[in-house]
């Protein structure tokens, strides 16, 4: 079976989820770029990314990969997202629902990367419970319609694997060359011909 593999950009603002959704995912010994805070930032979080996050995610029938990236938040780092961001499949942008002193900014950066990278998108809306409120956070943002909006609280790692889910859906929706199939967890297939499907169930090992 032909393994496929897929980049991954999580990106969004500062102390927003994007190491958590990676830490609670990844199957493989996260590669981080973790270091202290200080000054203001260290009142938010003891520490930050200050290059990139590396993890994987990959179906248990072998048919898909995921490669997560991770970008950092603070605006003076925004050059590691120019240089993660290409040949990306699709975006994960997370936003903090509480944070809401970030939006402003984050959704700056939502339709910039949009506009320019020109993929689909998930939105996470991490520390969300609810389906109408991430909705309208993300719709603030920006996010464009059908674009997938998934509430999520990403300490949890079943949360972490929602999000996983709406992505590969969105790569099965947004795949219109080669056909193949994805097993999901109720043992049947998934089509990934561009036909589109509500939701694949993955696999969680």
């Amino acid at each position: 079976m032909t393994e496929h593999v897929f980049k991954i950009l999580v990106t969004g603002p500062f102390a927003a989820g994007k190491t958590s959704l990676i830490q609670s995912v990844s199957q493989t010994t996260v590669v981080s770029t973790e270091v202290d805070t200080s000054g203001d930032e260290s009142d938010v979080k003891p520490n930050t990314t200050v290059a990139m996050d590396f993890g994987t995610y990959a179906m248990d029938d072998g048919a898909i990969r995921l490669l997560l990236f991770g970008t950092p938040g603070q605006p003076r780092f925004r050059f590691m997202t120019n240089i993660l961001k290409g040949d990306v499949d699709v975006v994960a942008f997370v936003v903090d629902a509480e944070a809401k002193g970030t939006h402003a900014a984050a959704g700056v950066e939502l339709r910039s990367l949009l506009s320019d990278l020109e993929v689909p998108a998930v939105v996470a809306v991490n520390r969300c419970d609810d389906p109408g409120v991430a909705a309208k956070v993300a719709r603030r943002l920006g996010a464009r319609n059908g674009e997938r909006i998934v509430p999520c609280q990403l300490v949890d790692p079943d949360s972490g694997v929602d999000v996983v889910i709406e992505i590969l859906t969105t790569l099965l929706e947004s795949m219109d060359d080669e056909p193949f199939e994805v097993a999901t967890d109720t043992g049947e297939t998934a089509p990934a011909d561009g036909q589109q499907s509500d939701r694949v169930e993955a696999d969680v090992a």
